[in-house]
């Protein structure tokens, strides 16, 4: 049976009302100029703004988060879909939208493509001390677990759709380090990896959710949870 849609982006939410409505349009923009068939799925942290009227007046189709943090968001999310590829973009404006042409430009015969802040021509519009941490410890994490990318932690990525749903299935985490999980899982189904570069942008609007006081901590489990991944 062939897929309803060609694309499905999934986009976690947490009270973004505000950004939502400027990023929907743009993410059917880039359906219009590709000529896909595309699916917004935003998959909602039981928002108290009105993120989900938001959505759905946008047109996505909501999924009401029942797992913890964003590992349990974009685990839901991506066993949700049915596409043959899948993107997963930030509410807050950070990804931009337009870039997923490149992205989809570029999968060709490879099973994941991540839009980066590190390889050459990438940068990241955040403050100091986050861009710092970030920066070292995805070099942490390359090293310590080989991994064939500079920023496995970015989380604009697009997927080839049954390894994603495969590795979501098997994914345990529940912060931000579900990134290197899926990643992981990725790798280890014998997918191959491309990294674009890419400008991370400041968000639209609100807070970020991040605290770079639970980067290390987080980091350090995670090195020990996957660290034998290759064996």
């Amino acid at each position: 049976m062939t897929p309803p849609f060609d694309l499905t982006v999934v986009v976690p939410t947490l009270n973004e009302e505000g950004a939502l409505r400027l990023v929907l349009p743009r993410l059917k923009a880039v359906f219009a100029k590709l000529g896909l068939r595309g699916e917004i799925l935003v998959v909602d942290g039981r928002s108290t703004d009105k993120t989900v009227a938001v959505a759905e007046a946008g047109g996505a189709r909501v999924l009401v988060q029942t797992g913890r943090g964003l590992g349990g968001a974009l685990r839901e999310g991506l066993l949700a879909t049915k596409s043959p590829w899948i993107a997963v973009v930030d509410a807050d404006g950070s990804h931009p939208p337009e870039i997923l042409a490149d992205m989809w430009a570029s999968r060709g015969s490879w099973d994941l493509v991540i839009a980066s802040r590190y390889v050459p021509g990438g940068s990241a519009g955040m403050d100091p001390l986050r861009q710092v941490l970030s920066r070292s410890l995805n070099v942490v994490a390359r090293l310590v677990l080989g991994l064939p990318a500079r920023d496995s932690s970015g989380g604009f990525r697009l997927y080839r759709g049954d390894l994603a749903r495969s590795a979501s299935a098997g994914a345990t985490a529940t912060d931000f380090t579900i990134q290197q999980e899926l990643l992981v899982g990725i790798l280890s189904r014998g997918g191959k990896v491309l990294e674009i570069p890419f400008r991370y942008e400041p968000r639209l609007e609100g807070a970020s959710k991040a605290s770079a006081l639970r980067l290390a901590p987080a980091y350090i489990r995670m090195l020990l949870k996957l660290r034998g991944w290759r064996s």
